[in-house]
């Protein structure tokens, strides 16, 4: 305790600079948490949970503009170690004004509630919504951005939206609510997406984007999707199954090395700070070299007095990385990041590893800022030292 007492005094001597540094720190920090939980939600971590891990995904193997026949769904349920099948409809369409676009999945409403099952579903709202040719289940924060409830009749667009042409619209009835990892969505029957399909397109009827599918078991799961994509190897339409992760990452992967580039800036970062924390404890050491020269005059050996330096820095950078991960958490958690980014992001939620990483950056900061000129001071010569104070 005498030591941190010391330490403390120490780091309080120039204020205006050690308050400085700790600013500096918190602001680095802030923005380092900030890009990894960003980073975070682009690689889906926030949605996928232990069950995606049974779940695969299969699509044409050329382009996922290329539907697959409907008629995959029937031979892909007979795979040996597949449980369940559903076709999967992915649409991107927009609520009254473009700019408030709402991801749809048309589904089979009955094997796709099975699929999920970390969904929660209120029992009384499922039956009407298997039964009613039009209904729709609706995530609840979804249901909270453009304040509908259950029973409102609703139109949506799905006209032109990335290269998806469908000259229809959807005239929905909102039967209920859903609750998990993904609230943004909106379920309905791809059956009657089907159905408009045949009236304005006949060309895409009976043809679904892709197939939802459950394994019995993590052992089945990569057997399943070999099983599948071997079937239809020669087929009209080759497909590629892989898992719900690696397919969010497909998506991720089209806006370019955005991993590269949050790491960039993160690391630009981190090494503002270090620069700032290495001129202040420079500063710091050139300053007291009479202090230390005395210290070891008294019998205070060198790595005690190494030990005061560097905790002296360690405290100042854990300070400064204390705020910005303290202030990341508060900031980010008062905001509604789903409503404040149209719904692009789910969740934006500075988990505890992230908490960690951060103190984990600010401590090594505080040690590597620290070392070289206490380093320097400490085996430096008592009476050079003290001449030069004199």
């Amino acid at each position: 305790m005498d030591y941190l007492r010391l330490m403390l005094k120490n780091a309080a001597r120039n204020r205006r600079r050690t308050l400085l540094t700790v600013l500096s720190m918190a602001v680095s920090l802030f923005l380092l948490v900030s890009l990894r939980t960003l980073l975070a939600e682009l690689e889906f971590s926030s949605v996928l949970t232990d069950e995606s891990a049974l779940r695969l995904i299969t699509r044409h193997a050329v382009s996922l503009q290329i539907p697959l026949p409907l008629s995959f769904g029937q031979r892909i349920q007979q795979v040996p170690g597949v449980e369940v099948v559903s076709p999967y409809q992915p649409v991107v369409g927009y609520y009254q004004d473009p700019k408030n676009l709402v991801p749809h999945a048309g589904i089979d409403p009955e094997s796709a509630i099975r699929l999920a099952s970390e969904f929660k579903f209120n029992p009384t709202e499922v039956g009407p919504f298997q039964k009613e040719r039009t209904g729709a289940l609706v995530g609840r924060k979804l249901m909270g951005r453009f304040g509908w409830k259950v029973g409102d009749r609703i139109t949506t667009n799905l006209s032109g939206m990335f290269g998806m042409f469908f000259p229809f619209n959807l005239e929905l009835l909102i039967c209920g609510t859903y609750t998990g990892p993904d609230e943004g969505a909106l379920l309905f029957h791809y059956e009657y997406f089907n159905e408009l399909a045949r009236q304005h397109m006949p060309g895409r009827a009976d043809q679904v984007a892709m197939f939802w599918i459950k394994g019995r078991s993590a052992e089945d799961v990569p057997r399943v999707a070999a099983a599948i994509d071997e079937l239809f190897r020669n087929s009209e339409a080759p497909t590629r199954t892989e898992t719900e992760k690696a397919f969010g990452l497909s998506f991720t992967s089209m806006l370019g090395n955005v991993k590269l580039f949050l790491a960039l800036i993160a690391a630009a970062a981190v090494f503002a700070i270090l620069l700032v924390s290495m001129n202040t404890m420079g500063m710091s050491v050139r300053e007291r070299r009479g202090e230390i020269a005395v210290l070891k005059t008294l019998g205070f050996r060198r790595g005690q007095v190494l030990g005061l330096l560097v905790g002296e820095s360690v405290l100042i950078a854990l300070g400064g990385g204390l705020v910005g991960v303290v202030g990341a958490k508060l900031v980010f958690g008062s905001l509604d990041m789903y409503k404040l980014t149209g719904g692009i992001i789910q969740h934006f939620q500075i988990r505890l590893l992230t908490v960690g990483l951060g103190l984990g950056v600010a401590g090594l900061v505080g040690v590597v800022s620290a070392v070289v000129p206490a380093w320097r001071a400490v085996n430096g010569s008592i009476a050079a030292a003290l001449r030069q104070v004199g």
